[in-house]
């Protein structure tokens, strides 16, 4: 798809590399919206399932590419559409989606976690919500957060700004499942296989959680869009972000 974004066809499995390991995966426009397409494109290519992880060995993802944002209104509006578009693949994927996650698993690295149908988590996994340091409140985490979580246990956890090792985001719903770092790879393949050996099973599954009456996560986001453009223009926004480095 992109230089940034790996996709492999494996027979009725579409394997999703988010390959940007030098900046932790951080999600910038180009690379969100090559998710959105190779998630939506899954079942045309044959896919029934589909796993995303990530490159290298310090994390899943960082989150939304910050330097990329703060070149102004006009980038930070490019990477807000990419990430809605992704946002509305993933929780609207025809398949079901699988995230394999390790290390710093952080903001927008979160909201592919959560969107995902199941989260394999590496015992070392660290999951964070950083966008408060920067005086942005996450409005699109918070509606993925929803997804697992009531609205206002994701507020406290997002206006906090936490971080939460594998135990606790376990116990969050965060995780499906806490994996050896020790082999992990390995170990997490096994696990896919597991999984793709019962697909007609989570095909049931998902369609039961899809029975509830929810809105979809394009309404979700046209709501709270206007809200994140509004906290971004604040001047605390611009006096925080300017102090900030962009090294990963």
């Amino acid at each position: 798809m992109t230089g940034t974004l790996l996709v492999r066809d494996d027979g009725d499995l579409r394997r999703i590399t988010l390959n940007r390991p030098a900046k932790i995966n951080a999600l910038d426009t180009a690379t969100l919206r090559a998710l959105a397409e190779a998630v939506d494109g899954a079942p045309v290519a044959g896919a029934a399932l589909v796993t995303i992880d990530g490159a290298g060995p310090r994390g899943f993802c960082a989150g939304g590419d910050v330097a990329e944002m703060s070149r102004g209104a006009e980038a930070f509006a490019a990477q807000e559409e990419a990430l809605r578009a992704a946002m509305q693949a993933l929780h609207g994927s025809a398949v079901p989606v699988i995230s394999v996650v390790h290390g710093r698993t952080l903001g927008a690295g979160c909201i592919v976690a959560c969107l995902s149908d199941l989260v394999l988590g590496a015992d070392g996994v660290q999951f964070g919500f950083p966008e408060m340091r920067f005086g942005l409140y996450p409005a699109f985490v918070h509606a993925a957060l929803t997804e697992r979580l009531p609205a206002a246990l994701a507020f406290q956890i997002l206006a906090g700004g936490r971080m939460m090792d594998a135990a606790q985001a376990y116990g969050f719903g965060f995780l499906t499942e806490i994996l050896p770092a020790d082999g992990f790879a390995e170990t997490a393949e096994a696990r896919i296989a597991w999984y793709r050996d019962r697909l007609d099973a989570l095909a049931a599954g998902r369609r039961i959680l899809r029975m509830e009456d929810r809105p979809s996560m394009a309404e979700k986001t046209a709501r709270l869009a206007p809200l994140l453009a509004e906290n971004h223009a604040a001047p605390s926004v611009r006096r925080l972000l300017s102090g900030l480095s962009f090294a990963r």
